[in-house]
């Protein structure tokens, strides 16, 4: 045997002897997760927050998405979206300085891997002049028949609070969700799924017809001396039970 030959023996025998105990001093898993948000420095407002572990989904046990190290949702089933399929990380509720966006996957012998991003966040806009505030409307019954599921939203005074973070809907028993909007116009919004926030669970959690509801259109218009506010769909609102709650005349809260 050359020299060469024996000394490159010699260091892959070292290097099989040394890597295992690295993997295992390490805690290493023996799998990988990459997510959507991998390569991004700025988020932008709206974004599909995907885990994807290099592990088949039978041997997924769990997939959790945590924001600067809190628990902000969890997925069992793919594919392991942010907030339920079809729906968005949303940044609102963030502070616009950098944060990290962790997901965690745990396979079902025990073993955890995790992809880490840290991104900037962008300023949230505000909500028009005319829409920002806290506004209430008396649902009837009848309002209450253009519900489509069979769980309908209760009929009593609704108040909707319009704020930078979002749209906060309180029902008749105080309880509520957190409501994406995006601002077409100064007259025209898109109504969107409930924003997820750690921790999770939250009450805030699901959503008007669906965990994740449908984006519908709606025109917004505000009274000359600014005290009521009319909603109303552009289209059938696809789902019953948030057109419901909002189509109709709100009034304004002092």
């Amino acid at each position: 045997m050359s020299f060469g030959r024996r000394s490159a023996l010699l260091i892959l025998i070292a290097a099989a002897a040394v890597v295992p105990a690295a993997l295992a001093g390490s805690g290493a898993s023996p799998f990988t997760v990459r997510s959507t948000l991998d390569g991004r420095t700025v988020l932008p407002l709206r974004i599909h927050w995907i885990a994807r572990p290099q592990l088949a989904a039978s041997k997924v046990k769990e997939v959790d998405f945590l924001i600067d190290g809190r628990l902000g949702w969890v997925e069992h089933k793919a594919p392991y979206v942010y907030g339920d399929d079809g729906n968005w990380l949303v940044t609102s509720f963030l502070t616009a300085a950098k944060h990290t966006f962790t997901v965690r996957v745990i396979s079902t012998t025990g073993a955890v891997a995790r992809d880490t991003v840290t991104a900037r966040v962008v300023p949230t806009p505000s909500p028009p002049a005319s829409l920002a505030g806290t506004w209430s409307r008396t649902v009837t019954p009848a309002d209450i028949q253009k519900a489509t599921s069979s769980q309908p939203p209760p009929a009593g005074v609704w108040k909707i609070t319009i704020e930078t973070k979002g749209w906060h809907m309180t029902d008749p028993d105080n309880g509520g969700g957190l409501f994406d909007v995006a601002y077409l116009s100064p007259t025209r919004v898109q109504l969107r799924p409930t924003i997820e926030t750690p921790p999770y669970p939250n009450p805030n959690n699901g959503g008007w017809c669906a965990d994740t509801d449908p984006l519908s259109t709606y025109t917004a218009t505000v009274s000359s001396d600014g005290s009521s506010l009319v909603l109303a769909p552009v289209t059938t609102d696809p789902c019953g039970d948030r057109a419901a709650i909002i189509e109709g005349t709100w009034t304004r809260k002092s």
